[in-house]
Parts: C-alpha cells; sequence; structure tokens
C-alpha cells in the first residue's frame, strides 16, 4: 500500500481498480478500541497487541450471584482481516468450566461466532461483550453447549455444577492465582470491579437474546 492511506487495488485481470478496504476495516477496529477504552464498562479492562491490532485480550470480572464471583478472567479476541464481515474468535484464556467454553481451547462457541449465516457487522465488540459477561450469569443452553460435561450438570445437578465452576474459579481465575503477590495500588486500581455486574447480566439476557434474533 502506498503511503497515505489513499492506495488502490488492482484487480487480478488488470482491468480494474478497486479501492483498498483494509485500511477502511483497521480502522474501525481502532475506532471500537478507542470507544471501549474510553468509555469501558467497570467489569472490564480492555486492551490490544501493540504489534499486531487484529489481536485484543480484555481483562473480565465474574458477576456476584455466579459461580464465577471473585474470578478475574483474560479474553482474547482474534480478528480476520475482512472483520467485520467475519466474525472474530473469542477464547478465554483463563480455564474456566463452563457449557459455552471449550475444555481445552478455550474457544467461546456460540452460533453467532461461530457459524457465518448467524454472524452479521452490525456485532461490535462491546455486544461481544455483553454476550460474554451474560454467558457467565446464564449459560446458553440451546444448541450452543460445547462442554459437555458442564453442559449436563448444569441441566441436570446445578449445585454439582455450581460447585465444580466455583472450584474451577478459585483455582485458575482468583487473584491470588494470577497475582502471587501483593498488587500494587495502581494495579489495585486498575482492577475491573464486580460491583453491579450481576444486576447488569439480568438486563443483558433479553438485550442479547434481541440482538441473536435480530441477527
Amino acid at each position: 500500500m502506498a503511503p497515505g492511506g489513499g492506495a488502490l487495488r488492482r484487480a487480478s485481470t488488470g482491468a480494474a481498480w478497486w479501492p483498498d478496504t483494509s485500511r477502511r476495516l483497521e480502522t474501525r477496529l481502532e475506532r471500537e478500541l478507542e470507544r471501549l477504552r474510553a468509555d469501558a464498562p467497570e467489569w472490564c479492562v480492555p486492551g490490544a497487541d501493540v504489534t499486531d491490532r487484529f489481536r485484543w485480550q480484555v481483562v473480565v470480572v465474574g458477576p456476584e450471584g455466579s459461580p464465577y464471583h471473585g474470578g478475574v478472567f483474560t479474553v482474547r479476541f482474534k480478528f480476520p482481516r475482512d472483520y467485520p464481515f467475519k466474525a472474530p474468535k473469542v477464547f478465554f484464556a483463563t480455564k474456566i468450566f463452563h457449557p459455552n467454553i471449550h475444555p481445552r481451547t478455550g474457544l467461546v462457541c456460540l452460533d453467532f461466532l461461530t457459524d457465518k449465516y448467524w454472524w452479521t457487522p452490525v456485532w461490535t465488540v462491546d455486544r461481544i461483550l455483553l454476550v460474554v459477561a451474560s454467558l457467565l450469569h446464564e449459560p446458553v443452553m440451546d444448541g450452543g453447549a460445547i462442554n459437555g460435561e458442564a453442559a449436563y450438570l448444569y441441566m441436570t445437578n446445578r449445585l454439582g455444577y455450581e460447585e465444580i465452576a466455583r472450584a474451577k474459579t478459585l483455582e485458575h481465575a482468583s487473584a491470588s492465582a494470577s497475582t502471587p503477590d501483593e498488587p500494587s495500588e495502581k494495579e489495585r486500581l486498575r482492577r475491573p470491579s464486580s460491583r453491579g455486574v450481576s444486576q447488569l447480566c439480568r438486563r443483558l439476557v433479553s438485550r442479547v437474546a434481541c440482538l441473536r434474533a435480530s441477527g
């Protein structure tokens, strides 16, 4: 691409010129990150890899009233080069016991993220994060379960499911598991808070359902 971002890409036939859309798509991603950083929910801390703007990392706190309460989870976004026309891959880098999250890879398995016919450019990162937050409060069981053990326990033995999820959260996602040393004052101020997350997630359940229906 020529300097200035105004380059044109020659068609394979050589008979026509088409505007290079790669910079435009990357600009949308940059705007989304700037907007999220400027007005991030109190339950998350967003960031991007300085060497690759197509890889993001977000720290999300587990909501009160869920077995993930008190957990601090690292969620990674991997965006395709043609985002937003294709969905990003969303992974939990922190181990978690959840019906909609792959037990080995951490991939968030929901139809609008894994099925190209469900995805639409209307979805943005902030909306995807809302879904992630709502999943920690209430899993999606209508075909979106990828962790069979977690899904079975959630449907047949809710107390057993919550006990395992709580134990895994304590083991892998607690503050002591992620930061063995006493955090500095700056780190404590940057850490997301769980205050109000459970109430937010309850409101999100209906909103997410509407988004998925309109997607």
